[in-house]
């Protein structure tokens, strides 16, 4: 945390994009890792969490903390409209459909260009809370390692709770798990929200730390390289 007194704004700005990573990673860590639901298709639910942000700020004059829960939010509301295949399908099928859910989130942000802009893109605000606005990499670099340093520590506390020890069942065998009482669709599309509201809330820090977004950001390289 002493980092931006001494580096230079290149290393800042390399801290910021692992930081965004490490909270998109965790989503997808506890959504693959601990549930076994497969999603090759998370850079698509951050881009819904970054325009969500985006707009409400941009246009609708919300603020951005309160953007930044809401952008996690409808993340993962849309992540658990695309989790309701899993109950049938698993495995590769299940990774085709959250394939889709990419393909369908990018094309529906470039053709409604009312509220998106299209394939123009649109510009994001400054992270700001109250007066206090984020204009430099260091700035940035706090509020992005501290939004970081909570969600590890929230995924990490999920993770031992009765929610993860179900997640835990449901990945080492679903047909187990469901015999035992544990409600597989209820904790599937549960752990698809929580992995896809992690995202949402990357989306929104990657937008504002940008400051401008078009689909381009939300490719399907970055979904693959956050599952590597």
């Amino acid at each position: 945390f002493t980092a931006p007194l001494y580096w230079a704004n290149y290393w800042l700005g390399v801290a910021n994009l692992i930081g965004i990573t490490v909270i998109a990673v965790t989503g997808l860590n506890l959504l693959t890792g601990y549930c076994g639901q497969l999603s090759i298709g998370h850079a698509g639910f951050m881009a819904v969490g970054a325009y969500t942000s985006a707009i409400l700020t941009s246009r609708l004059g919300v603020p951005f903390p309160l953007a930044l829960i809401l952008a996690g939010v409808t993340s993962g509301l849309t992540g658990m409209i695309f989790g309701i295949p899993s109950l049938r399908v698993k495995g590769f099928y299940l990774a085709i459909s959250t394939i889709a859910a990419q393909l369908i989130i990018l094309w529906v942000i470039n053709h409604w260009t009312a509220i998106t802009g299209g394939f123009n893109g649109m510009s994001v605000p400054y992270m700001s809370i109250d007066k206090l606005t984020f204009r430099s990499e260091g700035s940035q670099f706090y509020l992005i390692m501290l939004v970081a340093v909570a969600v590890v520590f929230l995924a990490k506390n999920i993770a031992r709770t009765r929610v993860g020890r179900a997640f835990i069942a449901i990945r080492d065998n679903d047909l187990a798990a469901e015999v035992m009482g544990i409600n597989l669709f209820r904790y599937k599309l549960l752990a698809f929200f929580i992995g896809c509201f992690f995202a949402g809330i990357a989306g929104s820090l990657l937008a504002h730390w940008f400051r401008f977004i078009n689909t381009e950001n939300f490719t399907f390289s970055s979904s693959s390289l956050a599952r590597l």
